[in-house]
């Protein structure tokens, strides 16, 4: 076998000597769990009481993992105060039929050490993105999910495998709550479309900003769908050019202009707002929109980029009629129809 080149040599990982002493494993009645409100969170809110209530009917052993419990000495008597895993705790106290627990025991020198763990514990506790749950809904057969994923493959798309969009490829998104939701508002013919035209709009580009701009998209698909029944093939295609023209950044900044102009609207909104307004004019249709919002003028030299019949502009350094895709993959510096755009 041939040796490891210093190239693709792994550097030696430097770590420091384990803290603290190994934990035991142990079994534990609910009964002899106790909780310290010296540094727990109180389980008394309705937050909690609800979780409570939740895992108490549908205890599941396979969700139940091992409560991180400390063991105090006082004289011969052993007692058992639950650092992580309250909730659990109370859950099967509730119920009555579990007769044990299994039990992370630790030892630690008083209780202050106690409440140093707990606010580690909780310090390093990472909680699952919208992405992870999605993925795990993918892996587990979810109806909805599955569908989801099958739309985003039709069109194109791919679920991205971490929401760190420099290793991403193109057609890689991480907008599962937006696409989500429009899939249950919208729904999913009219999702199919949005994901289509997006993916369309910025074909070979990473989407990095596609949370910003799918709500617009996914809104203007369900105003066509609303007043044509579906999204006409030749207004579609001038939909998407109008996409395309624009970068991904300058839809954001535009975006971004609509929430300073308008304090509370929320991202969703904006994009929403922004994207009507752009296809309005564009298409010479009325937006539609459920917000009162200020209306923002348009640029005054700007000629309209798009044909209103055909969805196709012409370029004179081509000496003929571009679509969309053709306009923004054009590398031409002297592109007069990129440049107008």
């Amino acid at each position: 076998m041939a040796k490891q080149t210093q190239a693709t040599k792994v550097p030696k990982l430097k770590v420091n000597p384990p803290l603290g002493r190994m934990p035991v494993l142990q079994f534990l009645p609910p009964v002899e769990l106790s909780v310290d409100p010296a540094y727990q969170r109180s389980a008394e809110g309705g937050d909690s009481q609800a979780l409570i209530r939740r895992i108490a009917q549908h205890w599941d052993w396979d969700l139940c993992q091992p409560l991180v419990v400390a063991r105090r000495q006082q004289g011969a008597e052993e007692t058992f105060f639950v650092i992580d895993g309250q909730h659990r705790l109370e859950a099967a106290k509730l119920r009555g039929d579990i007769a044990q627990l299994p039990c992370n025991i630790r030892s630690y020198a008083n209780v202050s050490a106690e409440a140093a763990s707990f606010v580690k514990l909780n310090q390093q506790r990472k909680p699952l993105s919208k992405l992870d749950l999605f993925k795990a809904a993918i892996a587990s057969g979810d109806k909805e999910a599955c569908e989801i994923v099958k739309a985003m493959a039709d069109a194109g798309l791919a679920v991205a495998p971490h929401a760190n969009p420099t290793a991403w490829k193109p057609g890689m998104v991480s907008n599962i709550a937006g696409i989500e939701a429009s899939w249950r508002k919208h729904g999913s013919r009219r999702t199919s479309v949005a994901l289509r035209a997006l993916a369309q709009a910025y074909a070979g580009q990473v989407l990095q900003l596609a949370g910003t701009i799918f709500p617009g998209i996914a809104a203007v698909s369900f105003d066509e769908h609303t007043r044509h029944k579906i999204f006409l093939h030749d207004r579609l295609e001038k939909f998407i050019t109008m996409l395309a023209i624009r970068s991904q950044d300058d839809w954001r900044r535009d975006i971004a202009r609509a929430r300073v102009d308008n304090t509370g609207l929320s991202l969703t909104s904006a994009s929403e707002h922004v994207i009507r307004e752009a296809w309005g004019r564009a298409s010479g249709s009325k937006p539609a929109t459920t917000e009162t919002v200020a209306r923002p003028a348009p640029p005054a030299a700007r000629p309209a980029p798009v044909s209103m019949r055909t969805g196709k502009q012409w370029c004179d350094q081509c000496d003929r009629s571009v679509d969309h895709r053709e306009i923004a993959a054009c590398a031409d510096k002297f592109c007069k129809t990129k440049a107008a755009a």
